[in-house]
């Protein structure tokens, strides 16, 4: 029974926490530079995934590793290309590679 209530008092605060927004911003114009700014959150909270998992190894920053060397493969790859699917299979190569030939 608590966790059935607990369920539903999450399910409530979400849903009042979302439909306020909804409610606020239905009427109030949003500032174009806000529009704007909102554009990068995306990317920004990629970035802040990803950063780590490519800059540290055993929790230390570790500029030359493999994840490292395929990240910077895959970003040259993305920024000429602008080819996810490429992308993927260029960063995903280059981190088998250099584990087979470099950091086994």
């Amino acid at each position: 029974m608590e966790f059935a209530l607990l369920i539903l008092g999450m399910a409530l605060v979400t849903f009042a926490t979302r439909y306020s927004m909804i409610v606020i911003l239905g009427r109030w114009q949003v500032p174009r530079a806000v529009t704007l700014a909102l554009t990068f959150v995306p990317m920004a909270a990629f970035a802040a995934i990803i950063a780590p998992e490519i800059l540290l190894q055993k929790n230390e920053i570790a500029l030359v590793n493999a994840r490292f060397i395929a990240g910077l493969a895959a970003i040259l790859v993305a920024a000429f290309t602008r080819r996810i699917m490429l992308t993927i299979i260029v960063g995903m190569a280059t981190l088998w590679l250099v584990q087979i030939f470099f950091f086994h």
